[in-house]
């Protein structure tokens, strides 16, 4: 079974599938499991010392969207305290593919990437450190004569009118140009969509960058520090409760990314996310080999580093089957359509786990959160191995080319494929900002427009796609 990454990564209506019972089965596969993982990024020190006794916003976790929104508040003037579960970007803040791209986005979606990338561009200068950005030029090539002219369709579009006072850099590319960009290729690729503009990042290097930037305005970030829950006063937040003690604050901002749905549920509040796998891994670089960003139909996709090695995706997405699935699973069934993109299933110690997990706590018990400080799941290496073999028959060059590591990561996106960055009407003084299948393109737009709504301000992007309330209305 396929699915297209436009359909978002998709495959998590698992419970939906098993409605259909023997047609599962050949789908499971068992490697790859959500377990406690080492930290991918160098360590970033956390601030010493007890809690401060307020401050005027609080975020829960220490990943890119949480850092950038952080940035973006103490810019404006606010005091702000980051409480991470674990270590800075332990989990997919360190692990994402981290392609800096709009090619062929939603009409939703496009303004986060579109402004994201003119932010990223500037990033290096702003901070005063290197963040492993450049502008790097992205090659697809369509999947079918029917995908050449959705993508025509898209360019066309997407030009008329991109905002924020930058043009779209984007357009068809063909014979000696395309040629050369992909040297080596045993396939006579004729035609393909070329971003001109499209960006390229490194887990491991952009969030420890980005976290000791916001440390050094005055972000104060604490380390194994998980935030237990929210407490009220007057109808308004009041306190963020914490395993080593409370702030007093009336500002909070939820971006916990795959735990986002768990925090949120012991509030009362559902948060309709379900987690997909994926594994990657990285590869020595080889002299002659195609520079830059890389998506091909034949399974292969990869990007070139700052430090000349590869990321190498399969671009496989597995669906582990959970409780959520089974009370989600309907919400996502229409993803299961086919495409281009391969998704598989997964039953096993996951399934087990999802009915033990505590999904409801009192705030002076420990929860989940203490109990998974980094975790992920572990990478597939029936995957990896295919689009290695699959990469060096295109580009025999890539014969030379060694593994240097592979790891896992998860993500948690919607039944819709947007994210969710949003005010919580039932706790005025929090917003949101999580299921997001492209954090590194988006976070400095989205941590912006978090911001904005948070502190009431208008908005540089409209929201309105990525509330909340979408899925209730």
């Amino acid at each position: 079974m396929k699915i297209s990454r436009r359909k978002l990564l998709l495959g998590v209506g698992a419970a939906g599938v098993l409605a259909g019972g023997a047609a599962v089965v050949p789908m499971i596969r068992r490697e790859g499991r959500f377990e406690l993982v080492q930290s991918r990024v160098s360590a970033v020190a956390g601030t010493e010392g007890a809690l401060p006794k307020s401050a005027d916003a609080v975020i829960i976790g220490a990943g890119l969207q949480g850092i950038m929104t952080a940035i973006n508040l103490t810019e404006r003037g606010m005091s702000v305290v980051i409480c991470e579960k674990g270590v800075v970007g332990g989990e997919q803040s360190g692990r994402a593919y981290s392609q800096i791209i709009s090619y062929k986005t939603s009409p939703e979606i496009f303004p986060l990437h579109h402004y994201g990338k003119i932010l990223w561009r500037g990033m290096n200068e702003k901070i005063g450190a290197e963040t492993s950005y450049r502008t790097q030029g992205r090659v697809e090539v369509p999947s079918s004569e029917q995908d050449i002219e959705v993508a025509r369709a898209w360019i066309k579009n997407a030009a008329e009118n991109p905002g924020f006072d930058t043009p779209l850099h984007t357009r068809m590319i063909e014979d000696a140009e395309l040629e050369k960009r992909l040297p080596d290729a045993q396939t006579p690729w004729k035609i393909g969509g070329f971003e001109e503009d499209s960006g390229s990042l490194d887990p491991e290097v952009v969030t420890p960058a980005m976290a000791n930037y916001a440390k050094s305005i005055g972000v104060k970030i604490y380390t194994t520090c998980a935030v237990r829950g929210i407490e009220t006063a007057g109808g308004k937040i009041s306190d963020v409760v914490t395993e080593k003690g409370a702030i007093k604050t009336s500002n909070v901002v939820l971006t916990g990314g795959i735990w986002s749905r768990l925090f949120m549920g012991n509030l009362g509040i559902d948060v309709p996310t379900l987690n997909v796998y994926l594994s990657q891994q990285r590869i020595t670089g080889v002299p002659g080999a195609p520079k830059g960003n890389v998506h091909l139909p034949n399974g292969i996709h990869f990007r070139e580093q700052a430090d000349g090695t590869y990321a190498v995706a399969p671009r496989i997405f597995t669906s582990s089957i959970v409780k959520d699935s089974f009370l989600l699973g309907p919400k996502f069934m229409h993803l299961l359509q086919g495409g281009e993109l391969p998704l598989e299933f997964s039953i096993g110690k996951d399934l087990f786990n999802s009915f033990t997990m505590a999904t409801s706590w009192n705030l002076d018990e420990k929860t989940p959160f203490e109990e998974f400080r980094t975790a992920t799941n572990t990478p597939n290496n029936e995957h990896l191995d295919g689009v290695l073999e699959r990469l060096r028959n295109e580009f025999p060059v890539f014969k030379e080319s060694k593994v240097v590591e592979r790891w896992g990561g998860t993500v948690s996106p919607t039944d819709d494929e947007l994210p969710i960055i949003s005010e919580i009407k039932e706790y005025p003084g929090l917003v949101i900002n999580t299921a997001t299948g492209w954090g590194m393109t988006e976070s400095p737009a989205s941590g912006e427009l978090t911001a904005d709504l948070l502190m009431g301000t208008k908005p540089v992007i409209n929201p309105h796609p990525f509330r909340l309330s979408r899925f209730t209305e």
